[in-house]
């Protein structure tokens, strides 16, 4: 029998049917569901007889892996892969693998919701009402003003089209331009220099890499436009969150809107004191449909990854 642990703790709550399905497959599956993601330490009693994992934002790490001697696979409930210690992986031969353009839609969506709120101050208006003063604060519209979209893969792609059809004009930047595509769904590539000091709002869509790590310094929002907006719902670790407070209180950037943090949960971080920023719990692939097909990608993974040791092609 195949022992599965999943430790994603909304692993198939959006999917009717799927836990017995994979049940009826014979395969054991063992769900805990953290508050929180998993530290390398509290794998400790839970994966030692794991042959495959479903894991969310929890670190698997080299010292995780070695706990698991039986483990072949592990399959991401999401998509990025920063939490996973992939050369770690490649050297015990366990096969990693993702739900690829599951939340495409969900995170887009998101980055476009932060783009408004933060241009008609939505936070703070509803604060200032909550404190019982009338004290309206001007907003900017969105229709004539310039969207910079760092990363034009499918996420930052979908932003693009949502926000054209608001009026923004788009400026783009990736390191492997799509010319045709951005042609097609409307604006141009530019240097991110130029991005940076010609946007009225940045929005980020990058994995986290060594390459993108920090990206968004000091040095880079100096760049950006006087009274520009940031958004971030990528990765937290691209932005240097002690340069975005500074230029968020200086008012060298207007708003910030963040789904990611470095550290999450973010309860220390000077950040979550300023009204002039939008913040989530990371839940930007956190809807019913994008847990759906999260889930049933993540499920498919592993049946796929048993279909091919028992030499039979999956249907």
């Amino acid at each position: 029998m195949f022992r599965l642990l999943v430790v994603s703790p909304s692993f198939a709550s959006c999917s009717m049917g799927l836990m017995e399905e994979l049940k009826n497959m014979n395969i054991e599956v063992k769900h805990v569901r953290p508050k929180w993601k998993l530290r390398e330490e509290d794998f400790t009693g839970i994966i030692e007889d794991a042959d495959g994992l479903i894991v969310g934002a929890d670190i698997v790490s080299r010292k995780v892996m070695e706990m698991a001697p039986r483990l072949k696979i592990i399959s991401k409930h999401g998509v990025g892969l920063d939490n996973i210690d992939l050369d770690a992986a490649k050297e015990f031969g366990i096969k990693v693998c993702y739900a690829a353009g599951s939340n495409t839609v969900a995170v887009a969506e998101l980055a476009c919701a932060m783009i408004m709120a933060l241009a008609r101050g939505l936070v703070i208006n509803t604060q200032e009402i909550a404190a019982g003063r009338w004290n309206r604060q001007r907003g900017i519209e969105l229709t004539g003003s310039t969207l910079g979209v760092v990363g034009t893969g499918a996420i930052g792609r979908e932003v693009i089209r949502r926000m054209r059809a608001f009026g923004m004009k788009i400026l783009a930047y990736d390191s492997f331009p799509d010319t045709k595509l951005i042609s097609t769904i409307g604006g141009r590539y530019v240097e991110l220099e130029e991005l940076l000091c010609c946007s009225d709002f940045v929005s980020l869509h990058l994995p986290l890499t060594e390459d993108t790590r920090n990206l968004i310094d000091e040095q880079q929002i100096d760049k950006m436009k006087q009274g520009a907006y940031l958004i971030n719902t990528a990765r937290g670790g691209i932005v240097n969150e002690a340069a975005l407070y500074k230029a968020l209180k200086t008012g060298k950037i207007a708003g910030a809107g963040i789904d990611t943090f470095v550290d999450e949960p973010p309860f220390s971080s000077p950040l979550t004191k300023l009204n002039n920023v939008v913040m989530t719990p990371h839940i930007g692939g956190y809807t019913k449909e994008a847990i759906d097909k999260m889930s049933r990608a993540a499920a498919a993974n592993i049946v796929q990854h048993i279909m091919e040791m028992k030499g039979l092609k999956s249907e």
